[in-house]
């Protein structure tokens, strides 16, 4: 039993761990992204994207071009700020590792904690026939 929650946690572990890096990696490149002003052009490119054919029957063509406008208006509020903030998201790279280390500390506690119940159980007698 005990084999069986330390292999869990190990697996556990390394989803969480993957996830952190995933979150790293997307965090690294949203900053350089937003630093560049590459977020800019892409709000305004997406603001020109015409509606693919096959969404028409979901969605109205005049609901998805205020869509668009909407997002081109934001685009073009906050471009001059943007640099800015893509130095800003810097710090959110460490706080992800430090959620990534609270996350391991509490599922290292938790799998600590089930080992010693699971020591503490007895095994269960066979009854007579």
């Amino acid at each position: 039993m005990k084999i069986a929650l330390w292999s869990v946690v190990g697996l556990l572990a390394t989803i969480w761990t993957g996830g952190a890096m995933l979150a790293a990696a997307l965090t690294r490149w949203s900053a350089d992204l937003i630093a560049s002003g590459g977020a800019a052009e892409l709000g305004r490119t997406a603001a020109q994207w015409p509606a693919p054919a096959w969404l028409a029957p979901w969605i109205d063509a005049a609901w998805m071009k205020s869509v668009q406008q909407m997002l081109l208006w934001s685009t073009e509020s906050i471009g001059h700020v943007l640099p800015w903030l893509g130095s800003a998201v810097g710090w959110l790279l460490p706080f992800v590792w430090a959620l990534w280390g609270l996350g391991v500390v509490g599922l290292l506690v938790l799998a600590g904690v089930a080992h010693l119940l699971i020591g503490r159980t007895r095994p269960l007698q066979a009854r007579p026939a």
